[in-house]
C-alpha cells in the first residue's frame, strides 16, 4: 500500500515539476522586449552613431558641432592635420554612459579604444567640444603624465568655455577673494581629489594663461614631461606662476566681484 502511495506521489511530483518548467518557459516567452536601434554615418575619419529616434536635423547639427569643434580645438593648440579614425557614439542618458563608459558623466573620451561617448545637449551645456579636445590632444601628444591631468582637464574646459555668465578670469577672481584657490602643486598631485568646480575652472584659466603668455610649445612639453619639470621648462616655479596670475587678475579686477557661488557650485 505504501509503495502505491509513493508511486502516486512521485507521478504528481514529476507532473508538477514539468508544469513549473512550462510555466517559466511561457513567462520568458511573454517578456516584453524593447527594440533599441542605432544608425551610423561615416564622414571622413569619424563614424557617428545615433539612436534612431533622434531626427535627421538634430543629427546634422550635432555632426556640424563636432566638425566645428575639431577645427577650433586644432587652432587653439596650433595643430592642423587630424585624421585618426574613431567613433562618436551619442547616448541617451547618464545611465547609458555608466553602462558603456563606466562613468555617469555627460561625455567620455577613450582614444585608446578609438571611441568617444557623449550626450546631446544644446549651447554652452554641450560636452562635445570638451571631449573632442581630449581625443585630439591624446591622439596628438599621447596620454599626459599623471601629474599633467590638470592640464588635460583644464585645456578641455578652456576650449569649451563655461556654461555660466562669468568669464574664466572672473571665476578666478572669485576664487582669490573667497580664498578658494587650490595650489598648483595640489592640482598636479591629486587633481580629482579637489572640488570639481574649482579644480576644472581654475586649471582652465591656468592653461589659458600659460598658452597666451608663454606659447603652446612649452605647454606641450610640460604635458608630456609632467609637473615635476615645470621649473625646468618655464624658468620659474609654480608658486611664482600663482603670484603672477594673482597680480594679473587683481590688476584687472581691483575690487571684489559679485558672484553666485551656490549656483556656480551646482555645475551645468
Amino acid at each position: 500500500m505504501n509503495k502505491i502511495i509513493l508511486a502516486i506521489l512521485t507521478i504528481f511530483a514529476v507532473i508538477s515539476c514539468n508544469d513549473n518548467k512550462l510555466s517559466k518557459k511561457n513567462e520568458i516567452g511573454k517578456d516584453e522586449w524593447t527594440k533599441i536601434t542605432t544608425e551610423k554615418k561615416t564622414i571622413k575619419n569619424i563614424t557617428y552613431f545615433f539612436p534612431s529616434e533622434i531626427d535627421f536635423k538634430r543629427r546634422n547639427s550635432a555632426i556640424k558641432e563636432c566638425q566645428q569643434s575639431i577645427e577650433e580645438n586644432l587652432k587653439l593648440i596650433e595643430e592642423t592635420k587630424f585624421d585618426n579614425k574613431f567613433d562618436i557614439e551619442i547616448l541617451r542618458s547618464r545611465e547609458e554612459m555608466l553602462k558603456y563608459g563606466g562613468m555617469a558623466a555627460q561625455g567620455l573620451a577613450l582614444p585608446e579604444s578609438d571611441v568617444m561617448f557623449t550626450l546631446l545637449k544644446d549651447g554652452k551645456n554641450s560636452p562635445i567640444k570638451h571631449e573632442l579636445m581630449h581625443m585630439i590632444t591624446m591622439y596628438k601628444w599621447g596620454n599626459p603624465s599623471i601629474s599633467s591631468t590638470w592640464m588635460n582637464e583644464g585645456l578641455a574646459t578652456y576650449s569649451a568655455g563655461t556654461c555660466f555668465e562669468y568669464s574664466l578670469e572672473e571665476i578666478y577672481k572669485y576664487f582669490i577673494q573667497s580664498e578658494k584657490l587650490i595650489s598648483t602643486e595640489k592640482l598636479a598631485t591629486d587633481f580629482y581629489g579637489n572640488p570639481d568646480m574649482i579644480a576644472y575652472t581654475q586649471s582652465a584659466f591656468i592653461c589659458k594663461f600659460l598658452i597666451d603668455n608663454y606659447g603652446i610649445s612649452k605647454f606641450k612639453k610640460l604635458w608630456k614631461s609632467g609637473y615635476e619639470k615645470f621649473k625646468e621648462i618655464y624658468g620659474f616655479d609654480s608658486k611664482t606662476l600663482e603670484n603672477t596670475i594673482t597680480e594679473f587678475i587683481n590688476k584687472k579686477y581691483p575690487k571684489d566681484i559679485n558672484f553666485d557661488w551656490e549656483k556656480f557650485n551646482k555645475g551645468c
